[in-house]
């Protein structure tokens, strides 16, 4: 008999393992969850590892940006060598040697509030840097949902066909021995064992699909390609209805990294505007020298402090044309946040239709399976008492098995799209703090 699962009869329970060379070998493996390839996934993305040296450049611009607002702090030292003066008034001012040894001190004060609007900017850039390393983590995700939950389908569609081929084995051994008896044609027996090779060739096929596809996930995740995965939502996968209405999904727009990356670029082009404002205004900064060593009529002078003040009054209108194109620049990062938004919640609400159709076609196969079943169990009798075909039968079994089948591929399918609907909604992949920041 069948093992059997809550709600199903033992003809429609999970299946034995498929006739697959794989199968064996993955029994001692450790298995592996969707978490652990998500993680040897990134460390492994190419991708990935190129966003996050985009980011520590891009943070170390943010330390730049910090570090031009303090004082700049130069030793330097000359020698200078001239002609002797003729007069003696002249080589006491300029001697013919000239050193100097002086430690040099400059401290912007004013720079029309530039300096702090880069900063600012500096900031939004590793923020939208951050966001776009995240849309590459959601991108190695998406992949790797899809290859792991592809794997999962093939190998229970190979259980699936492996319990078919074991049942109508079984119905080859009942048909030859009703032959014996003078009860069944040939004919009859013949036509099951052809639909049994039609399966096993089905195994084949699906065999090798499942080769390729473990293949995929050894390229993704650098793991063992016949290590046993285990599905994350197996126990709490709900297919009746969504645990968050549509409404809770469209909000986590602002939570998709590319919605947010697109923010922080528009806070960065706001700043950029100041920036380029800030240039029609007056700069100021304060200088000083500490002199170690010094020649001529200023030996004795051993400090000097220095105000300068600049006033840009014309420069070609160079100045006006970079403040033109920062707010070009600004608009272009406002219609690129609309545009982002627009298409994550077009994407939102497509893929929540789709796992709602998902659910809904779960309902209605699981029961096609309840029905087929019950007709096979029937025609099956109905057989033994002469009243159909062997060809009916067949027909039941087939039905049954490939409803049966269709519910395992739809459940697989229901979750992928949940998966990546939470994807969309910038609600997956979630994971440690310090591993998102590192």
């Amino acid at each position: 008999m069948i093992g059997t699962v809550p709600g199903m009869s033992p003809l429609a329970a999970a299946p034995a393992e498929p006739v697959t060379s794989v199968s064996s070998a993955r029994t001692a493996l450790r298995s592996v969850s969707l978490e652990d390839s998500m993680r040897a996934a990134l460390a492994r993305s190419e991708a990935f590892a190129i966003e996050t040296e985009a980011l520590a450049q891009t943070e170390e611009r943010h330390r730049q940006a910090r570090g031009s607002v303090l004082p700049a702090l130069n030793a330097s030292a000359t020698q200078t060598w001239q002609e002797q003066p003729s007069s003696s008034f002249g080589s006491s001012i300029f001697p013919s040697v000239q050193p100097v040894l002086k430690l040099s001190a400059t401290q912007p004060l004013f720079r029309g509030l530039r300096e702090f609007a880069g900063i600012r900017a500096a900031e939004d850039q590793v923020r939208a840097q951050r966001e776009k390393r995240r849309l590459v983590e959601s991108q190695v995700y998406l992949e790797l949902v899809q290859n792991f939950y592809s794997i999962l389908s093939i190998e229970r569609e190979l259980r699936n066909v492996g319990t078919q081929i074991e049942l109508h084995g079984k119905r080859v051994g009942e048909l030859r021995a009703r032959r014996q008896i003078g009860r069944s044609r040939l004919s009859e027996e013949l036509s099951t064992e052809a639909a049994m090779g039609a399966l096993k060739a089905q195994a084949e096929i699906l065999s090798g699909q499942l080769r390729a596809l473990r293949e995929n996930f050894a390229s993704i995740t650098g793991l063992e390609p016949h290590a046993a995965l285990q599905d994350p939502q197996e126990s709490s996968f709900a297919e009746g209805s969504f645990p968050l209405p549509l409404e809770e999904y469209l909000k986590g727009v602002e939570a998709r990294p590319d919605v947010s990356a697109e923010r922080h670029r528009l806070e960065a082009a706001e700043e950029a505007v100041r920036i380029a404002r800030g240039a029609h205004l007056p700069s100021a900064d304060l200088g000083g020298n500490y002199y170690f060593v010094r020649s001529g009529s200023l030996k004795d002078v051993t400090w000097d402090l220095q105000l300068g003040v600049s006033l840009p009054l014309y420069a070609g209108g160079v100045l006006q044309s970079r403040v033109t194109e920062a707010r070009s620049q600004l608009r272009q990062a406002e219609l690129a946040l609309a545009r982002a938004r627009r298409i994550g919640e077009q994407e939102i609400r497509a893929l929540y239709e789709v796992v709602s159709a998902d659910r809904r076609q779960i309902k209605a196969l699981q029961e096609s399976v309840r029905l087929s079943e019950r007709n096979y169990v029937a025609q099956s009798q109905d057989y033994r008492n002469g009243t159909v075909s062997n060809l009916e039968v067949l027909q039941a079994l087939t039905s049954f098995q490939e409803s049966r089948r269709a519910l395992d591929r739809a459940r697989f399918a229901s979750k992928q799209d949940f998966l990546r609907l939470e994807i969309a909604a910038g609600r997956k992949p979630r994971r440690e703090q310090g591993e998102r920041e590192e």
